[in-house]
């Protein structure tokens, strides 16, 4: 596992019904992130992701930090529509290619 993946593993695992829900959820994912790869932390959670996985994605952030920020604008933008399954302080990403 490359190091910039290793470093991605504070999680949060969500749950929408709307695939319309699960774009802006990425979006605003890419808007939290610190990290210099901001598409691992939103690696896995495409459409297909999604439905396979009962409408559950899990977003990767390198800091606390950034997750609580997530956490936070996706509750303030888009109450409601999604919610929160899980998280995890040790978590990493894993490389999708």
């Amino acid at each position: 596992m490359g190091t910039h993946h290793a470093a991605c593993k504070f999680s949060a695992t969500v749950m929408t019904a709307d695939v319309a829900v699960l774009h802006m959820l990425r979006a605003l994912c890419q808007h939290c992130e610190s990290g210099k790869y901001k598409q691992i932390a939103w690696g896995g959670t495409g459409e297909g992701d999604w439905r396979k996985n009962g409408h559950e994605v899990t977003f990767r952030f390198t800091r606390q930090a950034d997750r609580d920020a997530f956490l936070r604008e996706a509750q303030r933008l888009l109450p409601g529509l999604w919610h929160l399954v899980k998280t995890n302080n040790l978590d990493p990403a894993t490389p999708r290619r």
